[in-house]
């Protein structure tokens, strides 16, 4: 039987919601993301659940079978995250627990203090790499078979351009993953763990008054990684500054258990996927704003320029900074669309 979900439509709910025995709940849409997924609040007296429409996925994007194969290996290392409680994967929906409506996000601008936060968060990454082994037990994709290693050549195809170089040719792209190759060989072999792809504070729920006091959403795209990008990922947000000295003090806690040849391996792997996020992501930014997809990923793009710039500094990249130069690509130049 294949499991590949169909799009469902949205009249299609009631059916699947008396199933999973959700049926007499309201229902109500949240936000979307940018993925193909999409949620609704399920409320029933004082219960309240999440429907998870992830029939959409699984084609561009990974979908619910991943979801709930991660969701179990991190309920079962004690990571909070949500408990599944009714799925289908033929029609790709599921019912899951909802966790609460206050992200790290949204609490560390209505003052929360941000050492704490990035004290659970960076915790969770440890406890993480603790609780992932040495072998890729989830049979996870690698990092360069994922879409996020597919989308690094937007750096070339939108940020190129727009930045004042040349337009993007096939030699350019050539010569750009011969950059990383070059870059990737020099480095010492890394530890790679069960990544989550998408780790930042909107992605952790808030649950000040109860144990643990956070819950973890949205790692449906976890691929098998050096254990660097995920803590990358959220001390190098695209869409806020962290103070260097939470970015410093988070990473000798990740690294606290580290002897010094595992330090190195994952500070100059911090530094090659950090630049490898940022060049994917500045590209993306002005990709959505030529498609017409928003422009309002643009203010972010200066973040994006500094992280680089501060990438840049580092011996290791010096193939990556003579590619950048040799193609008169600005790190610094303001973007308009």
């Amino acid at each position: 039987m294949s499991t590949q979900p169909q799009q469902v439509d949205n009249n299609d709910y009631s059916a699947f919601l008396n199933e999973a025995g959700w049926g007499d709940a309201s229902v109500e849409a949240l936000a979307a993301d940018m993925g193909l997924r999409r949620y609704f609040l399920l409320k029933r007296g004082d219960e309240k659940a999440l429907l998870m429409d992830m029939s959409r996925a699984g084609i561009l994007e990974t979908g619910l079978a991943e979801f709930i194969k991660v969701d179990e290996f991190l309920r079962g290392i004690n990571i909070n995250a949500p408990e599944i409680y009714y799925s289908n994967l033929e029609s790709g929906l599921a019912v899951i627990e909802y966790l609460g409506d206050q992200s790290f996000g949204d609490v560390l601008k209505e003052g929360e203090d941000p050492n704490a936060l990035y004290g659970t968060a960076t915790d969770i990454l440890i406890k993480l790499r603790e609780g992932a082994g040495t072998e890729n037990n989830l049979s996870l994709p690698n990092y360069k078979d994922t879409l996020i290693w597919e989308r690094l050549p937007q750096f070339v195809d939108y940020y190129m351009p727009a930045s004042g170089g040349a337009a993007p040719s096939e030699d350019a792209h050539a010569e750009y993953q011969k950059v990383w190759q070059e870059i990737e060989t020099s480095l010492p072999e890394p530890q790679k763990i069960i990544c989550l792809a998408d780790y930042h504070l909107e992605n952790l729920i808030w649950r000040d008054e109860q144990e643990p006091p956070y819950g973890i959403i949205d790692f449906q795209d976890a691929f098998w990684a050096p254990c660097a990008y995920d803590l990358l990922n959220l001390l190098h947000d695209a869409r806020n500054t962290v103070p260097d000295d939470i970015i410093n003090e988070m990473k000798v806690r990740y690294c606290a258990d580290m002897n010094a040849e595992e330090k190195e391996s994952f500070e100059a792997w911090y530094c090659l996927m950090s630049a490898q996020f940022h060049c994917r992501v500045i590209g993306l930014f002005i990709k959505f704003a030529q498609e017409g997809r928003g422009q309002q990923f643009l203010p972010h793009i200066p973040r994006l320029q500094g992280y680089l710039r501060e990438n840049l500094k580092n011996p290791l990249l010096k193939p990556l900074k003579e590619f950048i130069e040799g193609h008169s690509i600005s790190i610094e130049k303001t973007i308009g669309v």
